[in-house]
């Protein structure tokens, strides 16, 4: 069994990770949640690429703004209300939400406001399951990633849609750099998996199941300049050619200030 870590534990971990101060909302204990796990290395057997495929499929949601589509993560379960985590980017200007979770089930969905939207990529969204128990993601710190790392991400690209009907991806990768800077939107963690337009708000897996970040930006992004970190400046001509060539996504322990928190951990 995986050694865990409390909620509380990440707070000394935030403090290792640049941009991401303690606070009390991660230093809190999340019902309904498991603790976070300890860095992967510590499970002694990981689990088969195919069995990561399929968890991967239970925890990954369609999130459908009016009438087009990205993804998102499962992340939270209180009674009957269920917490998504997606980008900010994929709900920015829409109207009516609306999740497909793996069963083919349709719900709708409230976007709720989410803190810090100003520098990370990162959105909110409910909905209500009276009759049926959806599984959540677990979650890993990022921590443990250095370059060679494998890891594996999940969605739904549109390139991929038959019939406008969202197909599941899975793909295999590794990580290819750890920024030590963080970048505009909360980005930190390139990897090597082609993540498609669609696949934003999906998650990123170590190789014992649980998520360690959320896919955002894939690789030579065809407008704009997102590689500049938060304080401005802009990355060294061989760390952007780098980056460019990777997909990025948002560390596990931004996000998980998003996610409902009711009481302290007791100290």
């Amino acid at each position: 069994m995986v050694p865990t870590l409390s909620l509380y534990s990440l707070c000394t971990i935030a403090l290792w990770l640049p941009g991401i101060p303690p606070s009390a909302e991660l230093c809190a204990q999340v019902p309904g949640v498991p603790l976070l796990a300890a860095p992967a290395k510590t499970e002694p057997h990981p689990v088969s690429v195919e069995r990561l495929r399929r968890y991967a499929r239970t925890i990954t949601v369609t999130v459908w703004v009016d009438d087009r589509w990205s993804s998102g993560i499962l992340v939270h379960r209180q009674g009957q209300t269920y917490t998504v985590i997606t980008n900010q980017h994929v709900v920015a200007v829409g109207k009516r939400y609306q999740v497909v979770l793996a069963d083919g089930q349709r719900y709708g969905a409230d976007l709720r406001p989410s803190p810090n939207q100003e520098k990370n990529d990162l959105a909110v969204l409910e909905f209500q399951s009276p009759n049926v128990a959806y599984p959540v993601a677990r979650f890993a710190p990022s921590l443990s990633l250095v370059p060679g790392v494998p890891v594996f991400a999940a969605g739904f690209p549109i390139a991929q849609a038959s019939a406008n009907q969202p197909q599941f991806r899975f793909t295999s990768g590794q990580v290819s750099l750890i920024s030590d800077r963080v970048l505009q939107g909360g980005y930190q963690i390139g990897y090597t998996n082609p993540i498609q337009k669609g696949m934003s708000g999906g998650p990123v897996l170590n190789r014992w199941g649980q998520v360690i970040a959320i896919n955002g930006m894939h690789a030579y992004p065809l407008w704009g300049d997102p590689y500049i970190f938060i304080d401005g400046s802009k990355p060294k001509p061989a760390e952007y050619q780098v980056m460019q060539q990777s997909s990025w996504a948002i560390p596990a322990e931004r996000f998980l200030q998003y996610i409902p928190t009711a009481h302290k951990v007791k100290r």
